[in-house]
């Protein structure tokens, strides 16, 4: 069997020409359970991220990624030597194609799924067709070749989650690491984001996220541009932002790239 490190070096040999060539070079490195934090993984590919969060009783993975991934949860897995059987629990800050590829293979495995109420529908019925402000963006490279890259991981194959846990604001769930939840609406109705307070660690998913999707570029924490062509209502993006703010310093977390340190109340002005 190959070890983690060879699993490693083959995902990264098969998906580099997968990445957008104008994506600043920094942001196409591959995590493979590399810790970021006490107790908490990074899996990155193709620039989206999942996370696992080791507690005393499993780990929870935050996020699911694309139907390609399987081979990096499980390089990640191996890594810290551990394996699917020790996931517990999969908490999806959204229901996108990007970060649910995984979510029904490993449910099938036995491991239950949890997603905010207000995407328990999308969850279990399916996605179905992209929004049209997928297609009104497509003038932009940057966004297309990040657009084409995702798909070369299997976008658009993800399966409906045929059974779902649901949790609502605020609440403590009660998988490994004990992550609250945050509401932060705005890139989709039932977005969240997760946090732990002890380590002031937060999960953003893609209400903050350290990528500009439609240039490549690196970017301070913000909401996923495009507007309301490519979100689902941007006044509540610009809302969870400024709710987030109000956690002051912290790790947080993106759906996509790089970690990022520091405190959010600089960058917005807490909600009132």
């Amino acid at each position: 069997m190959a070890t983690a490190e060879e699993t490693s070096k083959r995902i990264v040999q098969r998906r580099t020409m997968r990445i957008p060539w104008n994506i600043e070079s920094h942001l196409r490195e591959e995590q493979v359970g590399t810790e970021v934090a006490d107790g908490v993984y990074q899996l990155c590919s193709t620039m989206t991220n999942m996370y696992l969060i080791e507690g005393d009783d499993g780990l929870t993975l935050v996020d699911a990624g694309l139907p390609a991934h399987m081979d990096l949860l499980q390089a990640g897995l191996e890594r810290i030597e551990a394996d699917i059987s020790d996931i517990n629990a999969v908490i999806l800050t959204h229901i996108d194609p990007d970060h649910i590829g995984l979510a029904e293979p490993l449910r099938k495995e036995g491991i239950p799924v949890w997603v905010h109420e207000d995407g328990e529908e999308v969850a279990l019925e399916g996605l179905g067709k992209p929004p049209i402000g997928f297609f009104l963006l497509m003038w932009r490279p940057a966004f297309v070749r990040f657009i084409r890259a995702l798909m070369k991981d299997g976008m658009g194959d993800e399966e409906p989650i045929a059974e779902v846990n649901t949790f609502t604001e605020g609440q403590v769930l009660d998988v490994p690491g004990q992550p609250e939840v945050i509401h932060t609406p705005g890139h989709r109705e039932g977005h969240c984001s997760f946090w732990l307070p002890d380590s002031r660690i937060l999960f953003a998913g893609d209400a903050l996220i350290t990528l500009d999707i439609m240039s490549g570029k690196a970017v301070d924490p913000e909401p996923v541009r495009g507007g309301d062509l490519f979100n689902f209502n941007k006044e509540q993006q610009e809302d969870s932002a400024r709710k987030l703010a109000t956690l002051g310093q912290v790790s947080l977390l993106p759906g996509h790239v790089d970690p990022w340190r520091g405190d959010l109340g600089e960058l917005y002005s807490p909600a009132d």
